[in-house]
């Protein structure tokens, strides 16, 4: 993982990817059973917004407003 961030309810891993390239380690870090608190993650990278069931995408471009979809998805 290139860093961790942290929300109200979880340890939140997030790649960063140059190329749009798997993401084999964060998908096996968040179903690995002896981290509990991680429930999602977050990959930047050449992608489209979206969502996949383990981690959410964006594009690296977006990356200065990781804080503030944070502290919205806490709110949902």
């Amino acid at each position: 993982m290139d860093f961790f961030v942290r929300d109200a309810d979880s340890l939140v891993p997030v790649e960063v990817k140059a190329r749009d390239g798997a993401t084999l380690s964060l998908s096996n870090l968040i179903k690995w059973q002896s981290y509990p608190d991680m429930k999602y993650g977050i990959k930047l990278g050449y992608k489209d917004i979206g969502w996949n069931g383990l981690f959410y995408t964006s594009p690296n471009f977006l990356a200065f407003l990781l804080k503030r979809f944070l502290r919205e998805r806490q709110k949902q």
